[in-house]
């Protein structure tokens, strides 16, 4: 090797690759680009999460019912077709913070988004209905037409309607026309029921019930049976002065109401084996009242009782066309069944 050779530098190729800083400007792209991604996944799930199908039709309601918790509500409303998951309401109650559920119908029909079903059941009208409970009715019969028309469970109806001791309130629920929540609280109902009675009872109850040796709840028994054996107010206050007659006289009543609270008459009448049905409610066995209430009776009714006239009648009967007659003797009664009612009992 010759000098020249030796003092000659090397000369060497340049390794290929990238310098540090083109490493972390495609670094940052990437990043930049994944931010971009998932910003897009998740507006996308945002709005699919707060996206709600409409319902439309007769099934376009959600009922909250006392107990319902907002899970619960949240799996009602996706099985509607409404949400997406079936936690998405309830999600969704979370993130606004929301407080108790209030009970009642609320009607869906119109609600586009999330928001709008949120609204609606925070702040929104529940569906009210108008119930009228007819004169007469029993606590079983109104518990009836409270579930057919305004969704409350007669079962939990009938579980309130009853005192502390357990006892039906049968007598104390005042029929009338009530303004009710759709799927609401029986409770409630029973309570506004309970006040209406205290409202209307007559102010010189009890001491028209203490006149006649009686208990407010027993003259409360003498105007729930004036209100089943009398269709019209005007025999009203007669009928309640036989019943009395009858009771100082210690006279079996004889009813067929009485009897037919627990035991339902075919066509309006008894065979003679039925009045031989043995229970407290058969006055045609048992002296004196029945042992509570056997409907629940309008205000007439109760101030029949209250403010019944002397008489001398201790019979009567309904005619055909409902109102009643009287008679004072049992062979007068005879005639009045032999003239209205051919065939008797």
């Amino acid at each position: 090797m010759d000098e020249d050779t030796q003092n000659t530098p090397e000369v060497t190729e340049p390794t290929p690759g990238r310098s540090p800083r083109g490493v972390r400007i495609g670094a940052t792209r990437l990043v930049g680009v994944l931010l971009i991604l998932m910003i897009i996944a998740g507006a996308v799930a945002w709005l699919r999460f707060i996206h709600t199908v409409p319902v439309e039709g007769p099934s376009a309601y959600i009922d909250v019912r006392p107990g319902d918790s907002v899970t619960t509500l949240s799996q009602r409303v996706f099985a509607l077709g409404m949400t997406s998951s079936p936690q998405a309401l309830r999600w969704y109650w979370r993130l606004k913070r929301g407080g108790s559920l209030r009970e009642g119908r609320y009607v869906l029909k119109g609600v586009g988004d999330m928001e709008a079903l949120y609204q609606l059941l925070v702040v929104g009208p529940p569906l009210t209905v108008r119930v009228t409970f007819p004169e007469g009715y029993t606590v079983q019969q109104m518990a009836i037409r409270l579930q057919e028309q305004a969704g409350i469970s007669a079962a939990e109806f009938l579980k309130a309607a009853r005192d502390d001791r357990g006892k039906l309130l049968e007598g104390r629920l005042f029929p009338d026309t009530y303004d009710c929540l759709y799927a609401g609280d029986a409770g409630e109902v029973v309570a506004r029921m309970l006040g209406r009675f205290a409202d209307v009872l007559p102010s010189d109850w009890a001491a028209q019930a203490a006149k006649r040796s009686l208990t407010g709840d027993q003259l409360l028994r003498v105007a729930s049976i004036v209100e089943r054996e009398a269709k019209y107010d005007a025999d009203r206050p007669l009928v309640a002065s036989v019943i009395f007659n009858r009771l100082a006289k210690k006279m079996l009543l004889q009813l067929d109401t009485t009897l037919g609270y627990v035991l339902p008459s075919q066509g309006g009448f008894y065979t003679y084996a039925e009045l031989k049905y043995k229970s407290p409610y058969n006055t045609y066995l048992h002296a004196g009242l029945p042992p509570t209430p056997i409907c629940n009776p309008g205000l007439a009714s109760m101030n029949a009782a209250t403010h019944a006239p002397a008489s001398t009648y201790y019979y009567f009967l309904a005619k055909p066309d409902g109102h009643c007659v009287f008679a004072r003797t049992y062979a007068e009664h005879t005639r009045n069944i032999q003239l209205y009612l051919a065939g008797g009992h």
